[in-house]
């Protein structure tokens, strides 16, 4: 089975941009406790001036907005379960609906009350930034999930795709998302 959705949605007008991009995660949550290996994060490509530390700092300031949507969604907290907590609590609104329409493919939601144990694999976050002048003005993180599902499902599932983040005054914030989940052959 494999599940595809494409969104892009606007960010509310109430969230405005740090003049230097800092920012903690819109819930402040922070990690999850998860199973399996830390997120792999890496720096892709920077448009724009932004020095080597600066672009690092971000990448792992978007990546930590990720990792608690990854956790959230699909890999921390306790199985067997049937909610999804607050993993779309870094989304804009718009795109926490449009998430939430498609939970099946952006959470574990259709099969946590069939599994008693979620294990990550493979997590690595390329996080692409948008400086013009220096100024961060957007970030795409690319997501490699692969996780094993254990109980009375027993597969192992990828997810991987895009999520385009904007700074504002909360933090960076997710607006809009092109993810597929897949089950992994073999």
């Amino acid at each position: 089975m494999l599940g595809a959705v494409i969104a892009l949605t606007g960010c509310s007008g109430d969230d405005g941009d740090q003049p230097d991009g800092s920012s903690t995660s819109g819930s402040g949550t922070g990690a999850t406790e998860h199973r399996g290996i830390d997120t792999r994060v890496e720096v892709g490509d920077v448009v724009g001036r932004l020095g080597k530390g600066a672009a690092k700092e971000a990448a792992a300031k978007v990546a930590k907005v990720v990792d608690t949507w990854l956790d959230g969604a699909y890999v921390g907290g306790d199985f067997p379960r049937s909610s999804l907590g607050d993993a779309f609590g870094d989304f804009t609104d718009d795109a926490a609906r449009s998430a939430t329409k498609q939970k099946a493919l952006m959470s574990n939601v259709a099969v946590g009350a069939k599994v008693d144990e979620v294990t990550a694999v493979r997590r690595v976050v390329s996080v692409d930034l948008l400086a013009p002048k220096g100024k961060l003005a957007g970030a795409t993180a690319h997501v490699n999930l692969v996780m094993k599902l254990s109980g009375d499902v027993n597969r192992t599932d990828q997810v991987r795709g895009r999520l385009v983040l904007t700074p504002t005054k909360k933090g960076w914030r997710i607006f809009g998302f092109d993810v597929d989940r897949g089950e992994v052959k073999g």
